[in-house]
């Protein structure tokens, strides 16, 4: 190449990479949520659109019903700049049973094979009934064993979500689990710290759902049997209180034991009323610690002794003030909500707006959906 056209290549203005991505989209129990990303001109990842809609009836009366959840979707859209139809998503998780399985590969034998043979002893039924996918889950250790998780959901059940997408006049590019969603925002939001290992704590209604992410690896998803509905019933017994008044004081409650001034600044509640919900949940969350003991112990023997640095809380508990703190003073780890993706991907220059804007726990599944094929080494 001559010096004039080498000048002229160097000076080239560069092609612009600007590119819109899928819709995220999540119908959880009570609200649809929907988030997309898009690239900048530097390639930048930012939220472009996002949106979320209440039900105002039971989730699986809307899914049943094709024309009511055509006019949801069409509400949710229209709520926003949302682009195309194309939308990655995942079944409700009462649809989905998720499986970490230890197994070993036999010569001549594949990997696939070798977790298949494990789950047929697992499940009712023939394999050919279901959907599976599974996640390898590579570790530091030398041994023969390996470890998957596994996701399984009944064919006729994906059938219909996939059906009701459809007739939305959606277009499902692909269908994901919640562990996968979670991991790629995580790797996302921690792209600086590579080689961290975090745990994601998706609260939900009956159970909740512990993932530790290794940089951009998932290496362990475990449900447990505790959600916000156990929670609201104890608070309701020991006060003999209604659900809908339980509710209301939790909604104007602290569960931060860090003081009174905190308390009363926080909620304008009288501190005896904090202080007394703190009593009643505190037992609670030291029998979920030693589920996160559990999984703390495990993350160091997958990891070469590295352990988890900080633990990320998203789904409904979430959202109660203060949670964060309360698991702080029981687990004695860096305890936060999980980053609002809205702060976290902002666009430049709206980083001022994005600041204001409230936390968004219940966005993450969304947003690890619609991160899907919008990052670059490995996180995808």
């Amino acid at each position: 190449m001559g010096a004039l056209a080498a000048a002229i290549q160097k000076f080239k203005p560069v092609a612009n990479t600007r590119r819109i991505g899928p819709i995220g989209l999540e119908c959880s129990l009570s609200e649809m949520h929907m988030v997309q990303m898009a690239t900048d001109s530097d390639g930048s990842v930012y939220v472009c659109a996002r949106t979320s809609v209440p039900y105002g009836a039971p989730r699986e009366e809307l899914l049943a019903s094709p024309k009511r959840m055509r006019e949801l979707v069409q509400r949710a859209l229209n709520a926003d700049r949302f682009k195309g139809r194309l939308v990655v998503s995942m079944l409700p998780t009462t649809a989905t049973r998720i499986h970490s399985l230890n197994y070993q590969v036999r010569e001549g034998q594949s990997e696939a094979d070798a977790i298949l043979t494990l789950l047929d002893e697992r499940i009712d039924g023939e394999l050919a009934d279901y959907v599976i996918d599974y996640i390898p889950v590579r570790t530091a250790t030398r041994t023969d064993d390996r470890l998957a998780i596994v996701a399984v959901a009944e064919k006729k059940e994906v059938i219909s979500y996939l059906e009701t997408l459809r007739k939305c006049g959606l277009v499902a590019g692909s269908l994901e689990i919640g562990p996968a969603a979670i991991r790629r925002l995580v790797s996302a939001i921690g792209r600086d710290a590579t080689h961290e290992n975090v745990l994601a704590i998706n609260f939900g209604r009956q159970s909740s759902y512990l993932s530790v992410i290794s940089g951009s690896r998932l290496i362990y998803d475990q449900q447990v049997k505790f959600g916000e509905h156990e929670l609201l019933e104890i608070i309701a017994s020991t006060l003999d209180m209604s659900a809908d008044e339980v509710h209301e004081l939790v909604n104007k409650s602290s569960f931060d034991p860090r003081g009174a001034a905190v308390q009363r600044r926080a909620t304008g509640l009288d501190i005896d009323t904090s202080g007394t919900l703190m009593e009643i949940v505190k037992p609670v969350f030291v029998r979920m610690a030693e589920e996160i003991n559990r999984a703390l112990i495990f993350t160091t023997s997958q990891t070469r002794g590295q352990a988890v640095s900080r633990i990320y809380l998203l789904g409904s508990i979430a959202r109660w003030q203060g949670m964060d703190q309360l698991l702080n003073s029981v687990v004695k780890l860096p305890v936060e909500t999980i980053p609002n993706p809205l702060q976290t991907f902002c666009r430049k220059g709206a980083a001022d707006k994005a600041i204001n804007e409230p936390a968004k726990p219940e966005l993450a599944l969304a947003t690890g959906l619609a991160l899907r094929g919008m990052l670059d080494n490995g996180r995808d």
